[in-house]
């Protein structure tokens, strides 16, 4: 059975981190869904970058993923934290055992804002490091019992998206990806 994923976009979202998660787990053969917060398609990330979501929140709000993603970017994360429909979804999504991932200023601006994993060990962006609870210096960790994934910012969006696919399918399709990207040998265990 085909992984599916949704990533969330908000208009000053990290368009390196969302652009690339989506790119590398299409690559893995995972179903990729990316959509927006509001009731428009189009959001505008954070460095000016136009990127037309396939849906709206409104038209996924009652499917089930097995990994849904927060991209960073400040006022990305400051639009997720607001958005309560979307805290209740990051809710179902885990109760139901299945993952959610968060790059940059997400894990401390939504989820540790929110308390969504009080027990959970996180990273995130350098600068946030006081405002998480359980604070991982790692590149991307995984939290395997509260089934959540961080990652630390534009430069781990890589690293960020091959544990993802790590998670769903395994080391061997994440060095597959890893190869395709022509990565230099020692990037994480994908080689």
């Amino acid at each position: 059975m085909t992984k599916q994923a949704l990533v969330f976009l908000s208009n000053g979202c990290e368009e390196t981190e969302a652009v690339t998660t989506i790119d590398l787990l299409t690559r893995a053969g995972i179903k990729v869904t990316y959509a927006s917060i509001s009731d428009s398609r189009e959001v505008e990330c954070s460095r000016g970058v136009t990127i037309l979501a396939q849906k709206t929140f409104s038209q996924i709000k009652d499917i089930d993923y097995d990994v849904v993603i927060l991209p960073g970017g400040v006022k990305g994360a400051e639009n997720f934290r607001a958005c309560l429909a979307l805290i209740d979804k990051l809710k179902q999504t885990h109760q139901q055992g299945n993952i959610v991932a968060a790059i940059c200023a997400a894990p401390a601006m939504v989820l540790q804002y929110h308390n969504l994993f009080p027990q959970a060990y996180m990273t995130g962006y350098p600068q946030t490091k006081n405002a998480i609870k359980l604070w991982k210096a790692d590149r991307v960790y995984f939290d395997e019992k509260n089934k959540i994934i961080t990652s630390q910012g534009p430069g781990t969006s890589i690293d960020f998206a091959l544990k993802i696919i790590d998670v769903l399918l395994g080391k061997e399709t994440a060095a597959k990806v890893a190869q395709q990207l022509v990565l230099p040998t020692g990037i994480e265990c994908y080689q």
